[in-house]
């Protein structure tokens, strides 16, 4: 029921647009705002940086120096950090949580246990900037700076709480119960985001006419079919942070389908 519900609204959604967004932006900036954990530790080079579109979506690559080595634990404990551009005006545009955002977490991590002056270059990517053109087109015709929003680092070591009756086997099992269930989970949103993910790819193509779009269905189906199976066999309940994560794909697959 869920897989026939998710396909028949996805299809019926499907509209037509077009772009017209510029295919770069190139921005000067100096004492970049950086927020989160990885704020107080790291900086933007200052110097020359550009925005590049090919239609689809669009990034930009940001160096990075180690400033100060922290001097506590750190984990990372979120989804990604972010980038928002800016205008001459210091307005903000605002891409939201599937805007420009970094997925290269390892080369930051990296970058933390370095040494001072050490310095990482990765890359911020919108991965559906013709979903937002009218934002796109501003960025990329207004945007002088930009800004770093860090939400996956933070402070303190990972733990994980597991409720204990003093029997070292209950407590074992309990947590292989949990990471079990867990684990089910995850592979059913990472499902789900497939699915969302092969919507959108039909949509851009009906988008721009292409009829190859209708060959695309059965496979659109199939995982259609394929996160349904994994949402009906997981077990227990979702954390929070699945919680989060199932809500911001089902706004990101409902704010394609409104655009």
């Amino acid at each position: 029921m869920l897989k026939k519900i998710f396909s028949c609204a996805a299809f019926v959604c499907l509209l037509c647009a077009c772009s017209g967004i510029p295919k770069e932006r190139e921005v000067t900036v100096s004492n970049v705002d950086i927020t989160g954990f990885i704020g107080s530790y790291v900086k933007v080079v200052d110097g020359t940086y550009k925005f590049t579109t090919d239609g689809d979506k669009a990034s930009i690559s940001v160096k990075f120096e180690l400033t100060d080595k922290p001097n506590v634990e750190f984990h990372k404990d979120g989804w990604d950090i972010r980038l928002n551009a800016i205008d001459e005006t210091g307005s903000v545009f605002d891409t939201g949580t599937y805007g420009f955002s970094c997925k290269e977490f390892s080369k930051i991590s990296e970058l933390l246990k370095g040494n001072v002056g050490d310095t990482k270059t990765v890359s911020f990517t919108w991965e559906y900037i013709d979903f937002a053109k009218e934002l796109g087109k501003a960025i990329f015709t207004k945007a002088t700076s930009f800004e770093i929003i860090d939400e996956i680092f933070k402070e303190g070591s990972e733990t994980i709480s597991v409720y204990s009756d003093n029997s070292a086997n209950d407590s074992k099992s309990s947590t292989s119960e949990v990471t079990s269930d867990s684990e089910d989970w995850d592979k059913a949103l990472d499902e789900y985001e497939k699915y969302i993910d092969s919507y959108i790819k039909i949509l851009k193509k009906v988008k721009a006419n292409d009829m190859s779009a209708i060959s695309e269905y059965p496979t659109y189906v199939e995982k259609a079919e394929s996160f349904s199976k994994k949402f009906d066999n997981a077990k227990g309940t979702m954390s929070a942070k699945q919680i989060k994560r199932y809500t911001e794909l089902t706004m990101k697959i409902t704010t394609a389908a409104m655009e």
